[in-house]
């Protein structure tokens, strides 16, 4: 009966123990047996029904495929190399329970004379131990834990004060840690993610989909669709994500893997190809070199060898994952801020953004904006893109530009023909108010490798923002000083004795004056104060001589910051103040193309007419938002709010004016 009990308890049910419902019970009907000694036999029989469970279990998951061919067993659970891991760590486990029912048998053999409560006494302390697996096993099932959700399960069944039950739940976490660790190896050192289950906490997202979702939202970026198919966006997946790894380490992690597939990524284009003539340390420069042997280079054997160490503890030291992820880090992050700062010219390149995208060229965008008017001005067409490039191009020659310089190689004037859906939500105010060629105008930049780690297409869209605001207030500029030109022709040619001319010519100059004082003032402060003052903070950022500061993650952090500044003062970030300012350039704007339209000497009565009703939008208009603006001042913090209010009300122009005492919140 012993043997037959050794036997039931190894997961082997027979004729005196039979399994029932699942559960591995006593035989009735037997004779010689007392109940309390049947009370006793069933209590021992629950490791039998565990442990048959526990078989049963391994049996079922231990391989990647079911028997039945579907991705998903029964229970839930889908298939995947974390679980698998699991059901490994699940028979190295039991092994020592195995090897003591081994042993009894033994025993038993050598002294026929033993009972059941030899045994009982031998398998006491498995029973707690069994107890605990079988609450973990339910609470993958019952959650359907996938990939690193298993680890959050087991680690937390380490957190016991049973030094037995802790170390079989350490080794579970081992054989599973082993899968993660294999993970982070070709990750952090690769930038290769192998998840072909989809378990990992970092998941990559394909251009096609990423675009997909930014469409079908209704919150999305019009121009989300102008992602380059060669870019793979890199995502935490914080569902997956284990509780003792933090998130701060995680998005560590996933900038370190995401930096190294840079090496993995053939599909840039060698920056040297077209950028060497800038710089002569760049023409001595082997980027296909740097693509074969990676950034880690020779320190790449110490940090297999310290993952290693970490996969063959037994146990799973934070501090220790931590310091190795932050040695990996620096040294990525350093060997990136030489590669992009040294190598890649980011200095040079951030230049070019400041003269394109924020308008630093101003003398190319002011020859454009007459070169292109009259083209932009109607409705765009299928054509309007090519001639817009072309009298860009025009402008450049104009300027004294070469257009065979790497700017014109790498920057593109776009014309937007998609339509607008009804009722959709834009992130970002409209600078038109016309549908035509100048709305639809914008300017992408073909981002050469690796730049394109900092300047992602998020941030481009932002570039593409500032871009159409700041070149909606050139062009507001230079309409007036145009028509500043034409008055002052005027003056010289016209009868100065005429009564109704004389009124004419006094509001026009009147209106020109006042608006040419907010639209040059408002120029200024957006060229001065904020896209000099925030550029020159960029570049001492980056151009440190600190090396403990040359940070490639610090210069990203900084990065965005310069662009969340310029956005914020530039207010395209406040609907309220943007929408307001644009009001106030488009009265300017039909005030010139009123002036540049008419004739003084025709029809003067109702240009008067039209002159003043313009002058009285504009001085509503004008003193709102300056009220808007010391509204904000006196209720927030906001240096360059005030600085902005100070330049407008030069010698109290609004305040004493409109006797301004308080303002307007929004």
């Amino acid at each position: 009966m012993l043997r037959d009990l050794i036997l039931a308890l190894h997961g082997h049910p027979g004729s005196i123990f039979k399994e029932s419902s699942g559960k591995i019970k006593l035989t009735h009907g037997l004779v010689d047996i007392s109940s309390w000694e049947r009370k006793a036999l069933n209590r021992l029989l629950h490791l039998a029904t565990r442990f048959h469970y526990f078989q049963c279990f391994i049996k079922n998951h231990a391989n990647n495929t079911f028997s039945d061919g579907s991705s998903t067993n029964p229970d839930g659970l889908r298939p995947g190399c974390y679980l698998k891991g699991f059901c490994k760590g699940l028979v190295n486990v039991l092994l020592p329970y195995e090897q003591k029912l081994l042993q009894l048998e033994t025993e038993i053999i050598k002294d026929p004379h033993l009972s059941f409560l030899f045994i009982q006494q031998k398998l006491n302390d498995t029973v707690a131990l069994f107890d605990t697996l079988y609450d973990v096993i339910s609470a993958v099932k019952h959650n359907r834990s996938h990939g690193c959700q298993i680890l959050d399960v087991v680690y937390k069944a380490t957190q016991t004060g049973d030094e037995r039950i802790r170390k079989a739940m350490l080794l579970l976490l081992k054989h599973c840690h082993v899968v993660m660790y294999h993970q982070l190896s070709a990750w952090l050192l690769y930038g290769v993610l192998n998840d072909k289950h989809e378990e990992f906490f970092i998941r990559e997202e394909e251009p096609d989909e990423v675009e997909t979702e930014m469409k079908s939202s209704d919150d999305s970026i019009a121009t989300a669709t102008s992602r380059s198919s060669k870019d793979s966006k890199f995502v935490l997946v914080y569902g997956n994500l284990p509780s003792y790894i933090t998130q701060r380490y995680a998005s560590i992690i996933c900038f370190i893997g995401t930096s190294l597939n840079l090496f993995v990524n053939d599909n840039y284009t060698n920056f040297s190809t077209t950028s060497t003539k800038s710089s002569q340390s760049s023409s001595n420069f082997d980027m296909n070199k740097w693509k074969m042997e990676g950034i880690l280079k020779e320190k790449e054997r110490d940090y297999v060898g310290n993952l290693k160490q970490l996969q063959l503890a037994d146990e799973f030291i934070i501090d220790d994952f931590e310091m190795l992820v932050n040695q990996i880090r620096s040294t990525v992050s350093r060997d990136l801020w030489i590669l992009c700062v040294e190598h890649a010219q980011l200095v040079s390149t951030l230049h070019m953004l400041k003269d394109f995208y924020l308008l630093g060229r101003g003398e190319l965008f002011l020859t454009f904006i007459d070169e292109a008017d009259s083209l932009l001005q109607n409705p765009p067409t299928r054509v309007t893109e090519h001639d817009a490039r072309q009298a860009f191009l025009r402008s450049a020659v104009q300027v004294q530009v070469e257009v065979d310089s790497l700017p014109f190689q790498v920057f593109s004037l776009t014309i937007d023909m998609s339509k607008s859906r009804p009722g959709e939500v834009l992130p970002y105010p409209k600078y038109e108010n016309k549908d035509n060629g100048w709305s639809r105008l914008g300017l992408s930049l073909d981002v050469q490798w690796p730049l394109h780690t900092l300047l992602k297409p998020a941030d481009l869209e932002k570039y593409e923002q500032l871009f159409k605001f700041l070149l909606r207030v050139r062009r507001t500029q230079a309409a007036l000083q145009q028509i500043w030109m034409l008055q002052m022709g005027r003056t010289r040619v016209d009868d100065e004795n005429e009564a109704e001319l004389k009124e004419l010519m006094k509001l026009q100059c009147t209106c020109r004056s006042h608006m040419q004082h907010f639209v040059d003032n408002l120029q200024y402060y957006l060229q001065a104060d904020v896209l000099e003052c925030h550029f020159s903070d960029l570049l001492r950022k980056i151009n440190t001589s600190n090396v403990e500061e040359q940070d490639f993650e610090f210069i990203c952090t900084a990065h965005d910051q310069f662009l969340t500044s310029l956005l914020a003062q530039c207010f395209i970030l406040s609907n309220t103040v943007c929408s307001g300012l644009i009001e106030i350039l488009d009265v300017c704007q039909r005030f010139c193309d009123v002036i540049q339209t008419s004739s003084v000497t025709i029809s003067r009565h109702n240009v008067i007419a039209q002159l003043t009703k313009m002058w009285d939008d504009y001085t509503e208009r004008a003193d709102l938002f300056f009220k808007m603006l010391t509204g904000v001042c006196s209720s927030q913090c906001n240096p360059h709010i005030a600085q902005l209010t100070l330049r407008l009300d030069y010698n109290k122009y609004f305040s004493s004016r409109n006797n301004v005492t308080g303002g307007v919140r929004f």
